[in-house]
């Protein structure tokens, strides 16, 4: 940051303005302020709208448009400042065709690109090939259209992972994705955050594949866990920069499984959702490990958490800042003490009913 010092400043002096900063100080401040800031910066004077257009201020600037912005967006701001958006979001679209084409036709240089509770047309599988940089894609709580030609219900679809070379990052939704596309997947040898928590039968040799090909990159597994078994939990076990774990379901888990996680060492977020692991196990695994980065863990339904539970954790991960024990059985017994619960942890974010 920068400190401008006045001293001996007389009366009737000229006062320092932020006019008076030079222009790399002006991009540096233009570069930390979200898109509609940006915007409102460049009507300032000539000056300011010429720093506007430096291309490095929009490597961290997002763009978002909705329903409500699109028309406003896409006719005055799209063309004067789209061959520098690397980052858009579009969310609450009924219909992803609504911005097609000023997507491709203004846009070639995406690096993220996020589309959010939205409705997807198919077609958005065929125009990712007009954005090979992305590093970023995520289709969060969205949905594919459905068409007289899909009408059945049955959504199979590529994902042209084999032009997305520098995806880093991969957020899908519930969508039913070709099996040679999941396998195309493995081309993309960046990737190292993946989330398909929404996703079911995921094909069991894909996952393996998937992890063995990731043991030394993958940093984030978000995953529905219907085809989980102690082979797979083993494999992710591996992973040795793993930091976060979320397992959407474990019904298909035993308390065998924990003994694989002993080895991740460096999770800072945990998710074991819906898991019948014994009591016993719960209190083995947290009661022999040391969590120090740990700051998010979900127990959310699993049938098995007791207070003691609860007090183990609180010893063995000092640093968490959410905790959630979700309509856990123990929570709604008789003689729950939800009080004596909520006074151990009343420093951090405790997620109950």
């Amino acid at each position: 940051m920068v400190h401008l010092e006045m001293t001996g400043i007389q009366p009737g002096s000229h006062f320092l303005t932020i006019n008076d900063l030079p222009n790399e100080l002006l991009i540096y401040i233009f570069s930390m302020i979200d898109f509609e800031s940006v915007l409102a910066v460049a009507q300032v004077c000539v000056r300011w709208q010429q720093l506007c257009l430096t291309p490095c201020i929009w490597d961290n600037t997002r763009l978002i448009v909705c329903m409500k912005n699109y028309v406003r967006v896409s006719d005055s701001v799209v063309p004067f400042v789209a061959k520098y958006l690397k980052k858009v979001k579009l969310q609450y679209f009924k219909l992803y065709s609504q911005v097609r084409t000023s997507l491709i036709s203004y846009c070639p240089n995406l690096t993220h690109l996020e589309i959010s509770i939205s409705l997807v047309d198919s077609c958005i599988f065929d125009d990712l090939g007009h954005w090979p940089n992305l590093k970023l894609l995520s289709f969060r709580n969205s949905l594919i259209v459905q068409t007289t030609e899909n009408a059945n219900g049955n959504f199979v679809y590529h994902l042209p992972f084999e032009k997305l070379k520098y995806l880093e990052t991969l957020i899908l939704s519930n969508f039913a994705l070709t099996h040679s596309s999941l396998y195309s997947m493995l081309q993309c040898v960046n990737l190292a955050s993946i989330n398909m928590e929404k996703m079911k039968n995921i094909p069991a040799d894909f996952l393996e594949s998937l992890l063995k090909t990731k043991q030394n990159t993958l940093r984030a597994l978000h995953i529905y866990g219907d085809i989980l078994n102690d082979d797979i939990i083993s494999l992710i076990s591996k992973c040795k920069v793993l930091q976060v774990l979320h397992i959407m379901t474990c019904k298909t888990l035993f308390d065998s499984s924990l003994l694989h996680l002993y080895r991740l060492k460096s999770l800072r977020s945990l998710k074991l959702r819906h898991g019948y692991f014994s009591t016993n196990a719960l209190l083995a695994y947290f009661s022999k490990n040391l969590f120090q980065h740990l700051t998010y863990l979900s127990l959310s339904r699993c049938h098995h958490v007791t207070m003691q539970v609860a007090k183990v954790i609180k010893t063995s991960a000092p640093n968490l800042k959410e905790l959630s024990f979700y309509l856990c059985p123990f929570i709604v017994a008789r003689d729950f003490k939800r009080a004596e619960l909520e006074r151990m942890y009343n420093k951090i974010e405790l997620l109950l009913d």
